[in-house]
């Protein structure tokens, strides 16, 4: 009797101890669509998170200090309407990414991080950003298209544009034409006849390019005058490089040296932002956008940031909802008349907005279906971006670009 009675208390335990368990327990060993490092469970984020009692945004970004003026002014209208304080920090941007990364890398990121469009997929494949749409519909309207392959991977998006910028090809029309030509060299083999024009007087000391060196776009528009491209970059175009390397002008993208340079005529060509050149063009020069080549997607010369969250983000759908914000029709129609950075929305050029018709190209450029990246681009766009301004810098001489670029991605 007393063994039985030990075999019926044995059972209610077992049945209190399955009956005590929680469904949203349940063990799944499939991790899906995910990476590694799961998105914030939002059952389980810290008090500072929750609904209803969120008291502020910390968000890092990477402006100069007239664009961050205008983010400060439109934040300012979102903190106005919903209550919750943003608290907004400018890193230098010339930095600004490579802090950002190390800050996500440690995790003491903020809730919102500013990164440079062609990141994105690197981080989010590590697991250190957290999918947008898990937490809301994409704020705004559609992005360009030529952005979706930058914000996406696995499914999900990853991140949220703010603006783009060009770069474009500026020249004076006279000081070229000194030089025997109308505009900008359209081949490589032009390219190669601007070159030598240059070493017949060696001693008048003239540059061939200005390029920057903090990222490759300006270097990736080039390779598209030259029917080539940053993805697919050959021999014969490094070895141009490495030739003309003592008649490049390294440079960052905010150096206002270049357009004294350009109009006194010791300097042919000079790859800038457009934003850079609605600052400080004029009448004298004349600026050229890469024209198009048939097979050579014109985007890789076009510099996009974007807003993503961080995995240790604390507010999630806040910050969604500030992004919702200052990524809108209307905020970034104030950004582009503020900033001279154009819009990532792919309503405001099919509208024709006046701002944008102002352009050097027509504003069905960004819209093409040519100018779309191919499947798996992003996967190839960091090492290769590397290499080329290794390239450019003489880390590399072309046979080891070669061999980089060539090299089975691991």
């Amino acid at each position: 009797m007393l063994k039985r009675k030990n075999y019926w208390l044995l059972f209610a335990v077992l049945l209190l101890a399955l009956t005590s368990l929680s469904p949203s327990m349940e063990l799944n060993t499939d991790h899906g669509s995910y990476p590694p490092r799961q998105p914030l469970d939002q059952s389980e984020r810290p008090p500072s998170g929750e609904a209803g009692e969120i008291e502020s945004l910390q968000i890092r970004v990477s402006l100069s200090t007239e664009e961050f003026s205008v983010l400060e002014q439109i934040s300012k209208e979102y903190a106005l309407s919903s209550g919750v304080s943003v608290i907004l920090k400018n890193v230098e941007a010339e930095d600004g990414g490579a802090q950002v990364r190390d800050e996500l890398t440690i995790g003491t990121s903020p809730d919102i991080v500013m990164l440079d469009g062609h990141s994105i997929y690197d981080l989010a494949t590590r697991g250190y950003l957290l999918p947008v749409d898990i937490y809301q519909s994409v704020p705004g309207s559609t992005p360009l298209t030529m952005l979706i392959p930058q914000m996406q991977w696995n499914g999900y998006n990853w991140g949220v544009p703010l603006d783009i910028d060009p770069y474009v090809l500026v020249y004076s029309p006279e000081r070229l034409a000194g030089m025997g030509f109308a505009e900008v060299p359209a081949s490589l083999e032009q390219w190669n006849m601007l070159l030598g024009r240059l070493k017949e007087d060696p001693e008048k000391k003239r540059y061939l390019l200005a390029m920057d060196t903090q990222n490759p776009y300006g270097y990736a528009a080039v390779l598209h005058s030259m029917g080539s491209s940053l993805l697919s970059a050959s021999l014969e175009q490094a070895q141009w490089t490495e030739a003309a390397r003592s008649y490049l002008y390294l440079t960052s993208r905010f150096n206002k040296e270049i357009w004294e340079l350009l109009q006194d005529g010791k300097l042919a060509v000079a790859a800038v932002p457009l934003s850079e050149w609605e600052k400080h063009g004029n009448s004298t020069l004349a600026v050229q956008m890469p024209k198009k080549q048939e097979g050579i997607p014109s985007y890789e010369g076009i510099h996009s940031r974007f807003f993503a969250l961080p995995a240790q983000s604390g507010s999630p759908e806040a910050a969604v909802k500030w992004l919702a914000h200052v990524t809108s029709s209307t905020a970034q129609l104030e950004w582009l008349e503020n900033t001279d950075r154009l819009p990532a929305l792919d309503e405001l050029y099919r509208s024709a907005q006046p701002k944008i018709g102002k352009l050097p190209m027509e504003a069905g450029w960004f819209l093409a279906e040519d100018n779309t990246p191919s499947s798996g681009s992003e996967a190839e766009w960091s090492w290769k971006a590397e290499a080329a301004l290794g390239l450019l810098t003489g880390k590399l001489n072309a046979a080891a670009y070669e061999a980089v670029v060539k090299s089975p991605l691991e």
